[in-house]
C-alpha cells in the first residue's frame, strides 16, 4: 500500500531477489520469459489496456500465466524519500470489481509483456 517509500532504511537495503538497491522488477516464470524471447535482468514493457510501465525482469517461479509487480514505490509526492522513486502498479491496473461482493479486484488485469529496446518498443 505504499507507507514503506518513505523509509529511509528500507531504501537503503539490497532486494532479496536482485540484491541491488530496492525498486519495482515484474517477476515473471523463467519459462515463460524465455518463450517470449526475455532474459532475467532485461527491460520490458509491462501493458495493460489502461496503460504501461516499464521496468527490469527478475525469474521467479509464479504460476506461467502471472506477472506481479510489487507495491510501494512509484509515488508522485509522500515525502522526500519516496516522490519520483520506481514506478507505481496502480497505474496499470483496471477499475474492475468483484461482482458478488462488490470489492475491488486487483488480480483480474490481463497484461502484455514485451522486451524495450533503449526505450523504444520491440
Amino acid at each position: 500500500e505504499g507507507r514503506g517509500a518513505n523509509v529511509p532504511l528500507a531504501q537503503e537495503r539490497l532486494s532479496v531477489q536482485t540484491q541491488e538497491r530496492w525498486d519495482v522488477c515484474a517477476q515473471i516464470n523463467p519459462e515463460t520469459a524465455r518463450h517470449l524471447g526475455i532474459e532475467e535482468g532485461d527491460e520490458v514493457w509491462v501493458e495493460s489496456p489502461v496503460g504501461k510501465l516499464k521496468c527490469k525482469v527478475v525469474f521467479m517461479p509464479h504460476h506461467p500465466e502471472i506477472v506481479v509487480l510489487p507495491f510501494e514505490l512509484g509515488h508522485r509526492a509522500y515525502g522526500r524519500w519516496a516522490k519520483g522513486r520506481g514506478i507505481n502498479p496502480n497505474e496499470i491496473i483496471a477499475n474492475e470489481h468483484d461482482r458478488l461482493g462488490g470489492l475491488a479486484a486487483f488480480f483480474s488485469t490481463r497484461v502484455k509483456v514485451y522486451k524495450a529496446i533503449g526505450g523504444e518498443l520491440v
